[in-house]
């Protein structure tokens, strides 16, 4: 590819990050779409777009580039028995829903369907500090029992706990980071749109703390992306 048009890609790609980040999918799949035209084997590109087109719920999704396959669809949950005491729906937890989380996800291991032995599980893995684990648990059965509300209060004590993770792990606040690496391997990294959006506005000016306050995503989420970043060499 020459110099021309990879610039013309790069341009692409952080436009349309900057779309994502305000909201505007349509514009951000424009973005990227122009940007695939343009260099179809642009791993960061596939990726982006494939994110988008999920969001925006499915309907427009385009194949990848060649040699690379489509990210599956998550097999659905079987359909959980409704508790025998009901109560009215509480506000679900959804500042995250939908959203990457970083570490392994682990299947939890139980021999009944019974919803309250998978929260002990997920209680379990709280205890033990294995938040990422406790939240992926504690998420899928809020979908599946959405009249738990038990369950609603466990996921936002879990989402607490993580947020402090992350903040502990980020330290000073008031600290201004750059990047580390190149444009050419910013290319390279698999990052979730919201990613590349957070990356992209790191310019050796802003401090931790003013890009936690322009975020448009929540601040656990932000403060998670930002850990990431830090955690793999990608800012300093």
């Amino acid at each position: 590819m020459d110099d021309a048009r990879h610039a013309e890609v790069t341009r692409l790609l952080k436009r349309g990050l900057n779309h994502y980040g305000l909201g505007d999918l349509e514009s951000a799949i424009s973005c990227w779409e122009q940007a695939r035209a343009l260099d179809p084997e642009n791993q960061a590109v596939h990726d982006y777009l494939e994110t988008a087109y999920e969001e925006q719920g499915g309907g427009r999704r385009k194949a990848g580039p060649k040699g690379v396959k489509p990210a599956a669809a998550p097999a659905k949950a079987a359909p959980a028995k409704k508790p025998a005491a009901k109560a009215p729906p509480p506000k679900p937890v959804t500042d995250e829903d939908d959203t990457p989380k970083s570490g392994p996800v682990v299947e939890f291991d139980a021999d009944t369907d019974n919803p309250d032995t998978q929260i002990q599980l997920a209680l379990s893995a709280y205890k033990e500090g294995r938040y990422d684990d406790a939240w992926n648990e504690l998420r899928r059965l809020a979908k599946e029992q959405p009249d738990r509300l038990d369950v609603q209060g466990y996921l936002q004590l879990v989402r607490t706990e993580r947020a402090q993770a992350w903040a502990k792990e980020i330290g000073d606040q008031g600290r201004v980071l750059r990047l580390k690496v190149t444009t050419a391997q910013i290319m390279k990294l698999r990052l979730q749109p919201d990613e590349g959006f957070m990356l992209s506005q790191i310019d050796g000016r802003m401090s931790i703390a003013d890009l936690i306050s322009l975020s448009t995503a929540d601040r656990v989420r932000t403060l998670e992306i930002i850990a990431k970043l830090l955690r793999e060499g990608i800012v300093e």
